[in-house]
């Protein structure tokens, strides 16, 4: 039994040779790329290739017809054959054939294959089929999607936080993005711990929100500040890139109306009464108001305060004229104005008056003169007292 069962085992290997060495002595055909310009192709961009058609075999391959099927993101461009026959490629040998494709703008960052199909004859049934691999390398392209601050209103003098939404609308990812602030305006500083973040990768079609530190200057003015936000990152290919973003932050100044001194005039029968604004920004059409125990004084009125100027109210006695008014007694300084925001706003100011006619008194004066002159006169007569004593002795 054991004897057979060798025998039989001897006799496939004898006949399993001639079929194992038949194989190389037919044709076999593959399809190889060869070359690709450029490489890696741009998404929008034209890919040149050329491929060859190899003959593996020992044994010559006659009539064959090669056929390309593009499919996306590839095109091929017009007056490319999509068919081409071969009458003949010998064993071992290869045929070159050379393509041109359109890429497709939106082609992510990838490798895609494109199929060929290798006819016998002018038989279309039968095929097989083989592919290669076109590499396409995307770019990243960063916008910004949304930016908004936080407090929403910046005021001078406070911090805030700069939330800006990162997005790439290109085709290859940034990778490693890092997020700088910079301000070329003394007033608007970026926060050291929060100038600069880092992000990480985007890849297309991703959004990704950062949280940037600015600090404003107490001085600065009502307006719109001009700063830029640095995006570095690497791209697929691991150069470096760098993209700029210009943004405008509207600072909101602020008003401050401050009394800072009061006058009267005896002459005309008026007081005046110096404002200042110690805020940031103009205030406009500014109404002053004079109100004295209860009573509206006078009003006076100016087109604007510019930030850190001052002005002179002056309000005169009404008729019937009660000057005592003004010059006795405490009340309140009401100015209406235009904000920055077109807003009417009001601010008030406590005024306490304490003046004396020139002239007018209350006999205090009087009262310290004569008290004056009488111990003038009793010194005197003391001493001519004593001399008078000193000479009878």
């Amino acid at each position: 039994m054991a004897y057979k069962t060798v025998a039989l085992f001897a006799l496939a290997l004898v006949m399993a040779a001639p079929a194992a060495y038949a194989q190389p002595t037919g044709s076999m055909l593959d399809i190889v790329l060869s070359n690709q310009s450029p490489y890696p192709v741009s998404p929008g961009g034209t890919v040149t290739i050329e491929v060859q058609v190899q003959n593996t075999g020992y044994t010559e391959a006659t009539d064959k017809t090669i056929e390309i099927v593009p499919k996306e993101p590839f095109t091929l461009l017009p007056g490319q054959d999509v068919f081409k026959t071969i009458a003949k490629i010998p064993g071992r040998g290869s045929y070159s054939i050379t393509y041109r494709l359109k890429v497709s703008s939106t082609t992510l960052t990838n490798t895609y294959p494109i199929e060929f199909r290798i006819y016998s004859g002018a038989m279309r049934d039968i095929y097989f089929s083989d592919s290669i691999n076109i590499n396409v390398q995307g770019d990243p392209n960063l916008v910004i999607e949304n930016l908004y601050t936080l407090p929403e209103d910046i005021e001078p003098g406070a911090l805030a936080d700069v939330v800006v939404k990162m997005k790439n609308i290109g085709t290859g990812t940034a990778h490693d993005l890092q997020l700088t602030l910079n301000s070329s305006n003394a007033e608007l500083t970026p926060l050291l711990s929060k100038g600069k973040v880092y992000v990480g990768n985007i890849a297309p079609g991703e959004s990704k929100t950062a949280t940037l530190g600015l600090s404003i200057g107490s001085s600065a003015e009502e307006k719109t500040y001009t700063l830029k936000i640095f995006g570095d990152y690497k791209e697929e290919d691991n150069t470096a890139a760098s993209d700029s973003f210009s943004i405008g932050l509207p600072v909101r100044g602020t008003i401050n109306l401050d009394i800072i001194k009061k006058e009267p005039n005896y002459d005309r029968n008026t007081i005046s009464i110096d404002v200042a604004n110690k805020g940031t920004t103009e205030a406009k059409s500014v109404e002053a108001k004079l109100v004295m125990n209860g009573q509206t004084v006078d009003i006076d009125y100016i087109s604007s305060l510019k930030a850190n100027k001052k002005t002179t109210f002056e309000f005169a006695c009404q008729t019937p004229c009660e000057f005592p008014l003004l010059l006795q007694g405490s009340g309140q300084l009401v100015m209406n104005y235009i904000g920055p925001g077109i807003e009417n706003s009001q601010a008030t100011e406590d005024v306490t008056f304490n003046y004396k006619m020139p002239g007018s008194g209350d006999g205090t004066e009087m009262t310290a003169i004569v008290i004056i002159i009488i111990a003038i006169i009793a010194f005197f007569l003391y001493r001519r007292h004593r001399k008078k004593k000193h000479r009878r002795e």
